[in-house]
């Protein structure tokens, strides 16, 4: 192999390194969705952790590669080789997770136990990705002058490889192949570009390369029963029936003695028959409504709910479900080949999307959703949706949820939950009531006088109306409705501790259920509810001043001498406000259209194209020598001033109702919207490379440390901002915080960089 030839391959191998890192990064994200019950929560997480790894091999790394190294190549060879062994077994370890943690499949996973299984799984690959830029750093283009140049397309090439990954993982991987093959094909590819580079050079690697290439080519050829397995084990507990993907979620069948059972994103959705929770979740709200002629149930109509609301004299049931496989595997598994009644009207939609744009009124609407364990259920709980609703509901129309909890104690953190659902429903609706029991149904009415606590009242109307049923029915009406239990629920929800109303984006409901669950959990339970309900927004605010105190401290006795303080610190604030932003936009997808895991992998690699961009525009820049300070700073500038437009434009999408605006807006706006902070952070980075290189002098040492705060300041900003900062404060204050951050960094860029020049220049 010429030396052309050779330096095409380095190349390809670069682009190879990105485009592994993004497609095994969403295929990794989308099973960790499903194990961690699809909780948007394990997004930044998982990000988190990737870019905790990727920042740590690249400070790690960085410095010793650069300096006893020598034979960079063969170890950038063989970083390719432990990568392809690494992808697939991570994926496989993603499925054991359960089994690990010993919980049953389904169960939900504490917020502690979450961050470590992801931190640790993602280890391998992303550590190795850290290492494979810094040397992917140093093998290219040994004999480039500028220094800042060579690092700049480095940076340029992985970003392009992440973006063909994205695309190529968007369009075509996970629409048609499993996760398993998808990662078996990227070991296979890692391999071969392991050969090439090593081919005439080192034997050894050669024959290992080709030797677990054959080993990986075989056994993707029959990765069916591997795939069962992992599945099986991660459903342990049942028996596996089938596990499929559509463009808006996982859905899994398995069964057991009582029942099928329906789990979205690893989340129970229902299991049939289920034949308690269908009656009350059907007959509670209608037997509510003197007269209802008309339904809307907003998912989960698949169950049995759909059979008992049949039973009442109603003239029209619309059921909005976003997903027809769910429909179709219902069918198939649950045998359903009956007709469907001619009352029932099945609507293809997103059920926020539906609400917001009928025409139709209706008598009663039937949430019949899991509570708000994740962004995306935690929306049909907001005051927002609470007005939709309002506005299609006849005079005396009832809205209805439910939320299972202790029928004989109610824990802080539950109150916190029901308090927070109540006084949101309050803020919309004239009257509201709590029913007690094993489920709590919250009831709210638009007008004063149609709701009753009155059980016996309820079986009256069941009986005018003519319907037979087992457990709506005096024995447990009794039990459940008694007055007793309806003053006991009363006096629990009285407190003087506020709690706030939960609203789209602040949605505070999805915190208080998060440290909600956290009781469910022993040690790391307590400990992960010590941590979550620590933070208030007042602290957040505190710790804010903090930090900014203390990076603002060493100006005063750092600024007369050569430093990289000034460089270094905006680095990391950058990769903190750059992971916010993509985080605060597929929160905020998944808030106003309900379907991140469709659009999930063009929102990172959207950003991964502005990278690129970014990128080679600053590179170019270098090149011709025209990459300054000044630069430095406007690019700065502009980190500060993006966080305050990005809310704007999230408010403004959420107030238009038209399907030209939703269009616009899920297709186009949302998905390219990263593109704007990826090439900002794109074209900062060569230029902090360029600073920093003319201090220190050493290629290695400037890539390890620049890449590696970079990621480590983006891990810091995945963690606070998904966990805390987004469910406590908000998503504009987020986005006001990560501004003033920024606005310190920018005061350390005028204060350590510009007064320095001016000195020496003197």
């Amino acid at each position: 192999m010429n030396e052309r030839s050779h330096h095409i391959t380095v190349i390809s191998a670069l682009i190879l390194v990105g485009f592994s890192s993004m497609v095994a990064q969403v295929v990794l994200m989308r099973e960790l969705l499903i194990v961690f019950y699809g909780n948007e929560l394990s997004l930044g997480v998982t990000l988190a952790g990737w870019l905790f790894w990727g920042g740590a091999g690249s400070l790690i790394m960085g410095p010793f590669l650069g300096k006893r190294i020598r034979r960079k190549l063969l170890f950038f060879t063989s970083g390719e080789i432990l990568l392809s062994i690494f992808i697939p077994f991570t994926l496989i370890l993603v499925r054991f997770i359960p089994e690990i943690l010993n919980v049953t499949s389904g169960e939900i996973i504490g917020t502690l136990p979450m961050i470590l299984s992801s931190f640790l799984i993602v280890c391998p690959v992303t550590f190795l990705a850290g290492t494979l830029f810094v040397l992917g750093c140093e093998i290219y283009r040994k004999e480039e002058k500028e220094k800042a140049v060579s690092i700049g397309y480095v940076y340029v090439l992985e970003a392009l490889g992440a973006t063909t990954g994205g695309i190529v993982a968007s369009f075509f991987f996970i629409r048609f192949l499993p996760g398993l093959l998808i990662m078996f094909l990227l070991s296979l590819l890692n391999l071969l570009f392991a050969f090439l580079l090593q081919w005439k050079r080192a034997k050894p690697v050669l024959y290992i390369s080709s030797f677990l290439f054959l080993i990986f080519f075989v056994s993707s050829l029959n990765l069916q029963k591997l795939r069962l397995f992992t599945l099986q084990k991660q459903w342990k507990n049942y028996e596996f029936i089938t596990s499929e993907n559509s463009i808006y979620q996982n859905i899994t069948v398995v069964s057991r003695e009582s029942g099928v059972s329906f789990f979205t994103n690893g989340l129970i959705a229902f299991t049939v028959p289920d034949t308690p929770s269908s009656e009350m979740r059907a007959h509670i709200p209608l037997l509510e409504h003197p007269h209802p002629k008309s339904v809307l149930i907003i998912q989960g109509g698949m169950s049995g709910i759909m059979d008992e609301l049949l039973k009442h004299p109603l003239e029209r049931i619309d059921y909005v479900e976003i997903d027809l496989l769910i429909i179709k595997l219902a069918k198939k598994y649950l045998y359903l080949d009956r007709a469907v009644d001619s009352r029932v009207n099945i609507i293809n939609m997103d059920g926020r999307f539906f609400v917001k744009r009928t025409k139709s009124l209706y008598d009663v609407v039937i949430i019949n959703l899991p509570e708000p364990h994740t962004a995306q259920t935690n929306r049909f709980y907001t005051v927002e949706f609470f007005q939709e609703l309002e506005r299609i509901l006849t005079n005396k129309g009832i809205v209805c949820f439910a939320i299972y909890s202790n029928p004989n104690y109610m824990s802080e953190e539950a109150k916190e939950l029901f308090l927070s659902l109540k006084e949101t429903l309050e803020a919309v609706f004239e009257d509201v009531i709590i029913t007690p029991g094993e489920t709590n149904f919250f009831l709210a009415s638009r007008s004063k006088g149609v709701l009753t606590d009155d059980w016996k009242l309820l079986l009256e109307r069941a009986g005018e109306r003519g319907i037979e049923t087992k457990y709506v029915r005096e024995y447990y009406l009794y039990a459940d409705f008694s007055r007793e239990r309806f003053e006991y629920t009363l006096k629990r929800l009285k407190t003087k501790k506020p709690v706030r109303i939960n609203s789209d984006f602040r949605p505070i409901s999805y915190y208080y259920d998060m440290v909600f669950w956290s009781t469910y959990f022993s040690k790391a339970g307590y400990l992960s509810r010590k941590v979550l309900k620590s933070v208030t927004e007042r602290r957040t605010w505190f710790l804010l001043l903090v930090i900014s105190v203390i990076l603002l401290s060493p100006i005063g006795f750092i600024r007369k001498r050569r430093t990289s303080y000034g460089i270094l610190i905006p680095v990391a604030t950058t990769g903190f406000a750059e992971i916010t932003f993509q985080i605060v936009t597929l929160l905020s997808f998944q808030i106003l259209y309900g379907y991140v895991f469709y659009k999930l992998t063009l929102i990172l690699t959207s950003y991964m194209l502005g990278l690129i961009l970014g990128g080679l525009w600053s590179t170019r820049l270098i090149e011709k020598g025209k990459g300054t300070k000044k630069t430095f700073l406007l690019t700065q500038i502009t980190i500060v001033i993006y966080p305050l437009v990005l809310p704007l434009l999230f408010l403004l999408f959420a107030k238009t109702k038209s399907d030209l605006s939703t269009f616009i807006g899920s297709n186009i706006v949302f998905p390219l919207l990263p593109v704007i902070p990826g090439i900002i952070g794109g074209f900062q980075f060569p230029l902090a490379n360029k600073l920093f290189i003319e201090q220190r002098g050493t290629k290695s040492v400037s890539a390890g440390m620049t890449y590696g705060l970079d990621l480590i300041g983006a891990c810091i900003g995945a963690l606070l901002v998904s966990i805390f900062l987004i469910p406590i404060i908000g998503i504009p204050n987020t986005c006001f915080e990560v501004c003033i951050l920024n606005f310190v960094s920018l005061i350390l860029i005028l204060f350590l960089i510009f007064p320095f020049n001016r000195l020496t220049s003197k």
